[in-house]
């Protein structure tokens, strides 16, 4: 394990109900003094994720919020690689680069959504053998060169526009061991989700012991309790006031994570105070390790 870093990153998905909800949760976050901005990945419709609040697509969406409101970083956690041909892959990430002037990650999934792998065709059960696959044929279509896989092959004769041209996304896993196996084998940062801290703790020890440095979260938080509507998974939540997130992200941090991706809340107003409270945390850990 390693000690809290002074400095370490928080940023928030702005799920709203609404366009404009979505771009207040946005200019919120900023001023809060939050860092980042991040969306999800799925294809199909669902309760859990309403069209403000997931069902956009991640690399519309944030392009436009990048346009609207300037963060230190923007990120998407966790593309569903699977459903998603390499070669246009490897062309929206790199825009997205572009556009945010290189202050993007983009976090590679097997996929959470059995309902994704029906609409596209596939197993549900091949997911990690595709996503697998699928970060080789990233690498190779943004170098410009062919490659020959189970489910996807190409032969190159240019390079794909703008790849070889911008600095490109800063490259994640996210998942669980599985993943995190994957992360080490090809020198990638690593972001286990839906976790505490304490149960993200042994994960954390084995990267770390297999040679791990770049470890990131994906957690909920809410400073009240969650909602559900008919049929909407119960993802597990840290719940509290802001010194118990405070609390959260020390301890994530103590675990060595450097960026702590959050889903705020469950509606508008409860990402909103969400948020806010966020913005008190960081400035109370920050605090806290300066002192």
């Amino acid at each position: 394990m390693t000690a809290a870093s002074a400095r370490f990153e928080v940023g928030i998905s702005p799920f709203g109900s609404s366009r404009a909800a979505v771009l207040d949760l946005a200019r919120r976050a900023r001023d809060a003094g939050l860092d980042g901005l991040i969306l999800g990945d799925g294809f199909v419709s669902t309760p859990s994720f309403p069209i403000w609040s997931g069902g956009i697509d991640c690399f519309v969406e944030l392009a436009w919020l990048a346009g609207q409101v300037d963060m230190p970083s923007y990120g998407i956690d966790a593309i569903v690689v699977p459903c998603r041909d390499p070669r246009v892959l490897a062309k929206q990430a790199a825009s997205l680069s572009a556009v945010t002037g290189g202050r993007c990650h983009i976090a590679l999934a097997a996929g959470f959504w059995a309902e994704d792998a029906h609409l596209f065709g596939f197993d549900f059960a091949e997911r990690g053998a595709r996503l697998d696959e699928g970060i080789r044929a990233l690498l190779a279509a943004w170098r410009g060169e062919s490659f020959s896989g189970q489910f996807w092959a190409w032969e190159a004769p240019l390079p794909i526009s703008p790849c070889h041209q911008i600095e490109l996304p800063e490259l994640w896993l996210s998942g669980a061991e599985a993943t995190m196996r994957r992360a080490i084998r090809y020198g990638l940062a690593f972001e286990p989700t839906r976790m505490t801290p304490t149960e993200i703790e042994s994960l954390a020890r084995k990267y770390a012991d297999a040679g791990g440095r770049e470890l990131r979260v994906r957690t909920r938080m809410s400073v009240s309790r969650p909602v559900r509507g008919p049929g909407a998974k119960d993802f597990p939540t840290l719940v509290g006031p802001p010194d118990y997130l405070a609390e959260q992200l020390a301890a994530y941090a103590a675990l060595g994570a450097t960026y702590i991706s959050v889903v705020a809340g469950y509606d508008d107003r409860s990402c909103a105070e969400t948020i806010d409270a966020l913005g008190v945390a960081v400035r109370s850990v920050a605090g806290s390790v300066s002192s």
